[in-house]
C-alpha cells in the first residue's frame, strides 16, 4: 500500500492507496496539493521505493529548496539513486538548448516527452512516477486537447507497467471540461486546498461517510488540525516571544493568564453587577472571545461535529479543560466539561458562563442561524462536571 502517513486519511482509504494505481492531487494557487504529493513521495522513498520525478514547474534545484522548506529532504535519496529527477523545465525557458543527463531536450513536444518518460521508467526499474505538475505544460500547449489525450495515454500506460503514477494540477487554471478529461485515468483524486483535504475518488470503498479532513500547512508540511493542536508541544512550536515583551501564537498576540486572574474577573462581575447581570456580562464576554471562529471553521468543513471537535481539541491543548460532545441534534446540543478554566469550589454561582457564550457564538456563525446557550451544572458549585445546553432561536 502507498500511504500518506496521515492516519485519518489512510484509515479512510482502508490503509492507503493500491500500488500501481494513479493518484491526482488537485489544488489551487497556494500549492498545498503539491506539498502533500511530495510528502507522499517522501514516504514511498522511505519505504524503499524507487521513484522518477519529472519537473516542469520549476528547475530541479528550486524544487529541492521548496521541498526542504516544507520539511521534505530528498538529498539522501538522490545520493543513493532511489530518486532521479527528470528536468523538463530548463529547455522550456533557457535561451539556448541545454543538454545533459536527465534533461528533456524538447519538453513542449509532449509525444517525445512521454516516450522519454516511459523509456526512463522501464530502463531504471522505477516503481513510482511523479509529475510536478501538469499545469505548467497545459498553459504552454498550443493544442490543450491533444495534450490531455496524450497525458491520458501516458498515465494508463504507466499503470499497465505496474508503476504508481502521481501528479498535481491546479484546478484554477484548467478549463472545467479539460479538468474532468485529464482526471479520467486516475484511480484516486484528492482535492487539497483552503485547509481541506477531500477524497473525491478512491479505488476502494471509503471507510468514512465524510471524507473531508481539515489541515494546516506547517514547516513540517501538511498536517491535520487535530494532530497539529493535539499536544502542548505542538502549541509551543507556534509560540514566539519578542524582545519587546510581546508573545505571539501564530499571528495573535497573547498573554499567559493564571487561574487567579480569571477567577478575579468572574468574581468581580458578580460582585459589581449582581447574579443575573453578572451572568449576562460573562456570557457576552465569552461570545466576544469567539467572534470569527465559526466563520473560519466553515471554510474548512461542512460538518458541525468535526467543527465542534476542533473546539474540544483546542480547549484541551490550550489548558482550558476537557469538553465532551454528548449530543448533536438540529434543535439541541449537549456538551459537558471537566476541569474547566478557572477552577473553584464552594461558589454559589456558575463559573463557566463564558464557555456557554463562546460556543453559542461559534454555533451561530457556523450554522448561519442564531443559537443561545446556558451552563446548567458547574463544578465550582459542587457538581461532578459542568453541563452546557444549546438551542437555536427562531
Amino acid at each position: 500500500m502507498l500511504k500518506t502517513k496521515i492516519k485519518q486519511v489512510d484509515d479512510a482509504l482502508g490503509g492507503g492507496m493500491v500500488e500501481g494505481s494513479a493518484v491526482a492531487f488537485v489544488g489551487s494557487l497556494e500549492y498545498d496539493n503539491i506539498v502533500l504529493m511530495h510528502q507522499v513521495t517522501l514516504n514511498a522513498l522511505k519505504d524503499g521505493k524507487k521513484a522518477l520525478l519529472a519537473t516542469f514547474r520549476q528547475a530541479p534545484d528550486t524544487l529541492l529548496r521548496e521541498a526542504e522548506h516544507n520539511g521534505i529532504d530528498y538529498a539522501p535519496f538522490i545520493e543513493k539513486g532511489s530518486l532521479v529527477i527528470l528536468d523538463g523545465y530548463t529547455n522550456l525557458y533557457a535561451p539556448g538548448l541545454k543538454q545533459g543527463e536527465n534533461i528533456l531536450s524538447n519538453p513542449l513536444d509532449i509525444g517525445i516527452t512521454t516516450a522519454v518518460i516511459r523509456d526512463s521508467l522501464s530502463k531504471g526499474n522505477f516503481e513510482v512516477l511523479i509529475i510536478d505538475d501538469l499545469t505548467a505544460q497545459y498553459t504552454l500547449q498550443p493544442n490543450p486537447k491533444g495534450y490531455i489525450k496524450t497525458l491520458v495515454r501516458l498515465i494508463n500506460s504507466v499503470k499497465s507497467m505496474g508503476i504508481t503514477a502521481m501528479t498535481a494540477l491546479c484546478k484554477d487554471v484548467f478549463e472545467k471540461v479539460d479538468l474532468a478529461a485529464v482526471l479520467i485515468p486516475f484511480d484516486y483524486v484528492f482535492e487539497v486546498s483552503q485547509g481541506r483535504i477531500k477524497i473525491l475518488r478512491s479505488l476502494k470503498p471509503l471507510r468514512t461517510a465524510n471524507p473531508i479532513f481539515q489541515y494546516v500547512r506547517t514547516p513540517e508540511g501538511i498536517k491535520l488540525i487535530l494532530e497539529e493542536y493535539a499536544t502542548v508541544e505542538s502549541i509551543k512550536k507556534r509560540l514566539k516571544a519578542e524582545s519587546d515583551g510581546t508573545l505571539w501564537l501564530d499571528w495573535d498576540r497573547v498573554e499567559i493568564i493564571t487561574e487567579s486572574s480569571e477567577r478575579a474577573t468572574i468574581e468581580t462581575a458578580y460582585e459589581f453587577l449582581g447574579p443575573e447581570k453578572g451572568k449576562e456580562f460573562l456570557y457576552l464576554w465569552g461570545k466576544k472571545q469567539f467572534i470569527g471562529l465559526g466563520k473560519d471553521a466553515r471554510k474548512r468543513t461542512n460538518s458541525l461535529k468535526s467543527a465542534l471537535e476542533e473546539i474540544v481539541l483546542l480547549t484541551r491543548s490550550s489548558g482550558g479543560g476537557i469538553l465532551e460532545i454528548m449530543e448533536i441534534k438540529d434543535d439541541l446540543i449537549l456538551i459537558t466539561g471537566k476541569n474547566l478554566f478557572p477552577r473553584s469550589k464552594g461558589s454559589a454561582l456558575p463559573y463557566h458562563v463564558h464557555y456557554a457564550g463562546s460556543i453559542a457564538q461559534f454555533l451561530t456563525e457556523f450554522t448561519g442561524k442564531k443559537w443561545e446557550g446556558k451552563e446548567t451544572k458547574c463544578e465550582a458549585m459542587g457538581a461532578d462536571h459542568c453541563g452546557f445546553v444549546f438551542w437555536p432561536v427562531e
